[in-house]
């Protein structure tokens, strides 16, 4: 069957946002496809709990997310995941967008980007050689290879909070090691933390990684003393949130802050006319009820300037 190429609007990333962008693109009556370079779901289905997310007091990350593909599948969108969009090109004297995939030039009249964001790393010594081999950017995805071991999580925000409770139920020993005194996660979060055994290593940064073939030990600095010391280890979670993935984007010429965040207003559009952000990948609060609000609004931007072009000036 010849693939359809043709589309008034794309969105491109599959977690909460793109999802939602596609349910209510599908929903004005636009003719929507979603494309994602992995499978539908995003960073939430690796949570190993939702608690804050209205209608749920708990739900865990796969379901939820298995709830939202099975919403976009009924809404009418159409989905082409493990398709990765290798470049946007336009908008074109016509108005279209053209986005580089190994399916072909899908052609478009709108495009929200919804693409996420990839894990931020140390980049110290070590950590290429040993990802994978002790190494972690992903506790529900890694945590059961380390049962009954002794691991550490790296940070101090939300993304680490939950990683270190989540293996607490899994490991032997958790250690938690940032770089302050105090933590950024939210105290509720934190509370919970606190109930656990998990010993937490306060003004202390990571200076290496070491192992062969496995990661052995974690070489550790005291910002205040400046003295080193090593702590044996199984496993090592880095855990620092995620850097933007706007790459595409910002080839064609959208704004971005210096954190690599696009930039967009409070309609998601951004500077590129017919061109929308939403979810991680903006300068936002990084929480899945907002990723999904943002994705609602861009698809109401999209479809208004769709419509618009259409019938041309006033």
């Amino acid at each position: 069957m010849t693939e359809d190429l043709d589309w008034e609007l794309v969105v491109i990333g599959g977690g909460p946002a793109g999802m939602t962008a596609a349910i209510y693109g599908a929903r004005y009556g636009l003719k929507t496809l979603l494309l994602e370079s992995k499978v539908l779901g995003g960073a939430q289905a690796t949570s190993p709990g939702i608690e804050n997310y209205p209608g749920f007091s708990f739900i865990m990350g796969i379901d939820l997310a298995s709830r939202m593909k099975e919403q976009v599948k009924k809404s009418g969108a159409q989905v082409r995941d493990i398709t990765e969009v290798k470049s946007i090109r336009g908008p074109e004297k016509n108005g279209e967008f053209f986005l580089e995939t190994r399916r072909g030039n899908y052609r478009a009249r709108a495009v929200i980007v919804a693409t996420g964001g990839g894990h931020k790393k140390l980049e110290v010594a070590g950590e290429d050689e040993l990802t994978g081999k002790g190494i972690s950017f992903c506790a529900t995805c890694d945590g059961p290879l380390f049962r009954g071991k002794t691991v550490a999580v790296i940070g101090g925000g939300n993304t680490a909070v939950t990683e270190a409770i989540y293996l607490h139920e899994v490991a032997e020993k958790v250690y938690l090691i940032h770089r302050r005194d105090s933590l950024r996660a939210e105290q509720a979060m934190q509370d919970q933390l606190f109930k656990t055994n998990t010993e937490l290593i306060w003004n202390t940064v990571v200076k290496e990684f070491r192992g062969d073939q496995q990661l052995k030990e974690v070489i550790l600095q005291n910002v205040q003393t400046g003295r080193t010391s090593s702590l044996v280890v199984d496993g090592v979670f880095v855990a620092l949130g995620s850097d933007p993935e706007s790459t595409i984007v910002k080839a064609v010429g959208a704004a971005t802050n210096k954190r690599g965040e696009i930039i967009t207003d409070r309609e998601q559009r951004t500077s590129i006319p017919g061109i929308f952000a939403a979810g991680d990948v903006v300068s936002s609060m990084k929480q899945i009820v907002v990723a999904a609000g943002q994705g609602a609004i861009a698809a109401d931007s999209a479809y208004r300037y769709i419509r618009s072009e259409e019938l041309g000036p006033r």
